[in-house]
């Protein structure tokens, strides 16, 4: 069995507890300054902070795009390129796709609990979505008018949710930061101070390797 403790993955136990350690030793400078000087660690928080609004470039996805005209004046070419993308996959298929191959591959499990009927399965989809795109192909090559009534029915524009809460500032915990700022501080100071006394005997370990 695979665990975290295998030569392959210490690196990645070592890179999670360097991560872990230097965010507490940042949380206990933090905690620090709020003890001792909160003006200052407040101060450099609000010049450090930005509002960005992103409410125009949520905006630009909310609007329709609309593809018809391009799709029209263009359908010789796409319903070519469709039927003959199609067609040589069909055309691969007869020659040169072998159902032993595939079932070759499969556990011998899948085939002794007769499993085996998945290729065929597999098989029938495939070459029946071909077919399928290649007569879609043929009617935007030769008719794409017919297609107009699909179109209409299933073109229909359905507006997603607002996206104004995701502009909405949540600065609670700054609030409560600014109105008790050495009460917070000892709250995180403890936090972290227990949280590196927690993790000491691991780095210790990793330390002694």
């Amino acid at each position: 069995m695979t665990t975290l403790t295998t030569p392959e993955f210490a690196w990645f136990a070592e890179g999670l507890l360097a991560a872990l350690v230097t965010g507490l030793v940042l949380a206990l400078i933090v905690s620090s300054l709020l003890l001792a000087a909160p003006t200052v660690l407040l101060n450099l928080n609000r010049r450090l902070s930005r509002w960005v609004d992103t409410g125009g470039s949520l905006q630009a996805l909310e609007r329709p795009l609309m593809l018809e005209r391009f799709f029209y004046r263009h359908h010789r070419i796409l319903g070519a390129l469709t039927a003959l993308g199609a067609t040589y996959v069909l055309w691969r298929w007869a020659t040169v796709y072998e159902r032993s191959s595939v079932i070759a591959l499969l556990d011998r499990r899948w085939i002794a609990g007769g499993l085996d009927w998945i290729v065929g399965a597999v098989e029938t989809v495939v070459v029946g979505l071909h077919v399928l795109i290649l007569g879609v192909g043929l009617v935007i090559l030769l008719r794409p008018s017919l297609l107009k009534t699909l179109e209409q029915a299933a073109n229909h524009w359905h507006r997603g949710l607002s996206s104004d809460s995701l502009d909405a500032v949540i600065d609670s915990v700054d609030r409560g930061i600014t109105v008790y700022p050495r009460l917070s501080g000892l709250i995180l100071l403890a936090a972290s101070l227990w949280s590196l006394i927690a993790l000491l005997p691991v780095f210790v370990q990793v330390l002694g390797r």
